[in-house]
């Protein structure tokens, strides 16, 4: 069953690689490869941003605002449904650690249409919808509105993701290969050609997520492995590398 709504508590470390495969040798002994990963150890994620004409989005992660929430879609080119591609339309609202998401899975062929609010496919999404749903469709249409956000970058990035064994909310993340583009705007034809690397590809970012606290052997390994906490927002990291909202 898709979440539509979760929060948590998400901590972010730049780690190089190298220290990135000494760590997952020590978690893996508590945790096990994330539910999503199939054939290989990562999986890949495509994320376009959106933004006010102001980038108000851009200028409170900078300024460092409290309370922030930003618009975005998702896309896992790995996991279609009965041969066709979805992909989640999200808010996320951040209260500086704490994570909250609300979320709802479409066609991809009408993912701009749905978002737009106006269209007839729309219109009747939102009529057969959960209440739910009705409601995330409801603020999806309001903050595109009232902000006039319009896409400003799309990320794309390799995730390798380990779960706790025991404590199944607990997750460690380490996500690799970050890319930006401020053109090609098209998840399923995301290209490294046309985009830039956030990152080095040395480089890798881990983010440990958990609903309330972290177990005390997670604690143990990353401490033991000098990881130091770092506030990394990939949608800001993305858009100051390409230039694009820098007013």
């Amino acid at each position: 069953m898709v979440r539509k709504y979760f929060k948590r508590f998400e901590i972010k470390y730049p780690i190089s690689m190298g220290e990135r495969d000494r760590l997952v040798g020590y978690l893996r002994g508590f945790m096990n490869p994330d539910k999503y990963i199939q054939l290989n150890l990562d999986y890949e994620i495509r994320s376009l941003y959106f933004d006010s004409p102001q980038r108000k989005a851009y200028y409170e992660k900078v300024n460092g605002v409290k309370y922030r929430k930003k618009l975005r879609i998702r896309y896992y080119p790995n996991s279609k449904q009965g041969g066709q591609d979805y992909i989640f339309i999200e808010i996320k609202r951040k209260i500086n650690e704490n994570v909250s998401k609300a979320r709802i899975l479409v066609p991809a062929r009408h993912v701009f249409q749905i978002i737009d609010g106006n269209s007839k496919i729309a219109s009747e999404l939102y009529q057969k919808s959960s209440i739910t749903d009705r409601n995330i469709l409801e603020e999806i249409w309001y903050l595109k509105k009232r902000f006039n956000l319009k896409p400003v970058c799309a990320i794309s990035y390799k995730r390798q993701a380990l779960t706790g064994i025991f404590e199944k909310n607990f997750r460690v993340t380490f996500d690799t290969n970050l890319r930006v583009s401020r053109t090609n705007f098209d998840l399923l034809q995301f290209s490294a050609e046309r985009s830039k690397l956030i990152i080095p590809q040395t480089q890798c970012v881990m983010e440990v997520k958990f609903n309330n606290i972290i177990p005390k052997w997670a604690i143990k390994i990353v401490q033991a492995n000098n990881c130091v906490q770092q506030k990394i927002s990939k949608f800001a990291s993305g858009v100051k590398t390409v230039s694009y909202c820098l007013l």
